[in-house]
């Protein structure tokens, strides 16, 4: 699960757009099509939709969860398109599926502030959707927003009853950019004494998360019956185990895990994925993530997010690791092999015999 889609929207504008300040941030943009397959320059729509098609058709797993992401909407239910620097149509996801029939599984993505919320998450079920993506930093809302608890009640039975899993964004993002950098903390569940610190330091002030609100808008969703999978463990990306320099919402993410297993978030159950997670840094917190309630954890790609060949040799990739923070493009040795089967040879070779890679199919039954 948890691999993204995206189009330039140079041809089909309404199935999605990468804003041309996301396609001017060197080396980022950059490095998402290195490791999407996609020659810069010859990012088009057509290009990316068919480049898409070869990677999840050619990928040894069973299924793969294309996510769509919904732009931003301001709280009193104005469309606001262009402020967001990414955002995919899930009409898109669902022209890929209609491609690759059983290999694309249907993650939809509806903003809660839109006013028709209810009635396109129902839409979304209808055409076979397996989970909700949300993305609050990019999206522009804060979880303990009042709307926000009303929709993750939806949520709850929003599949004939059942509830609509909600892939959550915890913690740091870097993929995809806010417009606003105020909200950069909106996908945070705590907020440390280094966070102040460096807020006060920094040129632009992001806003203070109301991350009490936040977990209580959670809590009532779980006693709602609510299923919330937060992505990637809430795992800083640069700086394992160094609160210090980068945030850190593992702790959190692995707390809700924990009280999950011991029944103690009422009808419902809080998930993680493992996605983005073969990286140096995020090695280093491989021990600790073995020892997460196991029937909680879900594998997780994150495609086109760098995957690294750690069991080749870990030395390479801590220079691939430093060319790509320092944007020497020509330096990195992107896999051979599909990046989503390197994902997953790579952490059945950490997490060996773990049923995060059989979870997701679970769940959805």
């Amino acid at each position: 699960m948890h691999f993204h889609v995206g189009l330039r929207g140079d041809r089909y504008p309404e199935w999605g757009q990468i804003s041309e300040r996301m396609r001017a941030m060197w080396p980022r943009y950059e490095i998402f099509l290195l490791y999407a397959g996609i020659e810069k320059g010859r990012d088009t729509d057509d290009a990316m939709i068919e480049q898409t098609l070869r990677t999840i058709g050619s990928a040894s797993v069973d299924a793969v969860v294309c996510l769509a992401l919904d732009h931003v909407w301001r709280a009193d239910g104005t469309p606001v398109r262009e402020a967001s620097d990414f955002w995919v149509a899930n009409e898109y996801v669902l022209h890929l599926r209609d491609r690759l029939p059983g290999k694309v599984l249907f993650g939809a993505s509806v903003h809660p502030f839109r006013p028709d919320f209810e009635t396109r998450v129902l839409e979304c079920v209808e055409h076979g959707a397996v989970l909700l993506k949300w993305l609050p930093s990019a999206q522009q809302f804060s979880l303990a927003h009042p709307k926000i608890s009303r929709a993750l009640e939806f949520l709850s039975t929003a599949r004939n009853g059942a509830p609509l899993p909600l892939l959550l964004h915890v913690g740091v993002e870097y993929a995809v950019p806010t417009s606003d950098e105020r909200t950069r903390p909106y996908d945070y569940l705590s907020w440390g004494f280094w966070d102040r610190f460096w807020n006060r330091v920094r040129r632009e002030r992001w806003r203070t998360p109301d991350v009490d609100g936040a977990r209580r808008t959670i809590d009532a969703a779980l006693e709602a019956g609510a299923v919330i999978i937060m992505a990637h463990a809430g795992l800083p990306y640069f700086a394992a185990h160094a609160t210090l320099l980068e945030h850190d919402d593992f702790p959190v993410v692995r707390q809700y895990l924990e009280r999950t297993a011991r029944g103690e978030t009422g009808r419902g159950k809080v998930f993680t994925d493992l996605s983005a997670c073969a990286t140096p840094f995020r090695k280093g917190y491989f021990d600790e993530l073995a020892e997460l309630p196991p029937d909680l954890v879900l594998f997780g790609s994150d495609f086109p997010t760098p995957v690294f060949e750690l069991t080749a040799d870990l030395d390479e990739a801590w220079r691939d690791f430093r060319a790509m923070l320092d944007g020497n493009l020509e330096r990195i040795a992107v896999p051979q092999d599909n990046p989503v089967d390197v994902n997953l040879r790579e952490l059945e070779h950490f997490f060996p015999g773990h049923p995060m890679f059989t979870n997701f199919d679970r769940l959805l039954t």
